[in-house]
């Protein structure tokens, strides 16, 4: 029994650790900051939103075409190519496809799309073409593209020759599309950086797709004559991956469906190993633009040529 005077302490020793332990941990809490929200939304657009028309519009921009007329050629010869397309700048109001079509993207950042291909001749009078955009950054963009052909002539008459092209494509561009560098300098909810961008973004976009085309061309004189009709399935993805007043954006966007496409155009033999060619390629794409709720076409048009070495 304690003396008078003697003061007892409700708490145990037990008791006593197990509060500090409590304490420790509160206050540990409370000095470490809160963290962020992550958004990992993955959403499956409808084809004719304005990102997947982003998304078929640049997959068309890279699709392989023969650039030239079916032909059969020697097995095991070799043609080092380079390819180079025009990329058509986009307006403000194609730009506007972030959240639906509210939100202008920086997607305006090439002229051109160069490319370097190799064409091999095979037996039974089939080509093969490979081409690769290697990873090489340009105005924050890092284009990892590999693309493969296979073409054959099946009718021949004279000057006429027809014939038929199976190509695909598998890649990746990177860039800080969603959250641009010089965007991301301003402070969160600026003028300059309304959309609260804390930092540049490192989206991904999967540019894949599988196409059919049956070609054709016709020589007059020195000039052969080529053109293509084709069919193209497109499986792609857009990876966000940005960090936006204080949440970090990992939404995934997935689009796929079919689109068509025209070319024509023209190529020039110069010496025995060196030609040329050049041809036009359309693709019409759908899209609904809000505020309004009706399709319409707004479709890709852009010049291609290509430099040929025969071995």
């Amino acid at each position: 029994m304690p003396g008078k005077g003697t003061t007892v302490n409700p708490i145990s020793p037990p008791a006593r650790g197990l509060l500090l332990v409590v304490a420790a941990t509160v206050a540990l809490a409370v000095a470490l900051p809160v963290s962020a929200q992550v958004i990992d939304d993955v959403e499956e657009l409808d084809w004719d939103r304005p990102e997947a028309w982003a998304m078929k519009y640049f997959n068309s921009v890279s699709q392989l075409t023969g650039l030239g007329a079916p032909r059969a050629r020697e097995p095991w010869t070799f043609e080092l190519g380079l390819e180079l397309d025009n990329i058509p700048e986009l307006s403000e109001d194609q730009r506007r496809i972030g959240f639906g079509g509210v939100k202008v993207e920086d997607i305006n950042r090439l002229p051109a799309f160069l490319r370097p291909r190799l064409t091999i001749g095979l037996p039974a009078a089939f080509s093969l073409d490979l081409a690769w955009v290697p990873p090489i950054e340009l105005e924050g963009v890092t284009t990892n593209l590999f693309a493969i052909g296979l073409e054959r002539p099946f009718y021949s008459a004279g000057a006429l020759v027809l014939g038929a092209r199976l190509s695909g494509q598998l890649g990746t561009v990177e860039g800080d599309f969603t959250c641009p560098e010089d965007e991301s300098a301003h402070p969160p909810g600026s003028p300059g950086n309304p959309w609260g961008c804390e930092g540049p973004s490192n989206d991904e976009l999967t540019l894949n797709h599988l196409s059919l085309a049956f070609t054709g061309g016709y020589q007059v004189k020195k000039t052969t004559f080529h053109w293509g009709l084709a069919g193209t399935y497109m499986d792609m993805e857009f990876q966000v991956d940005a960090v936006t007043y204080g949440l970090i954006d990992h939404t995934l966007q997935l689009a796929d469906g079919w689109t068509w496409s025209v070319t024509g155009g023209a190529s020039w033999q110069l010496t025995d190993r060196i030609s040329i060619a050049g041809e036009l390629f359309y693709s019409p794409l759908s899209v609904t633009r809000p505020p309004s709720t009706d399709r319409e076409n707004d479709p890709l048009f852009n010049l291609r040529s290509m430099l040929r070495y025969a071995f």
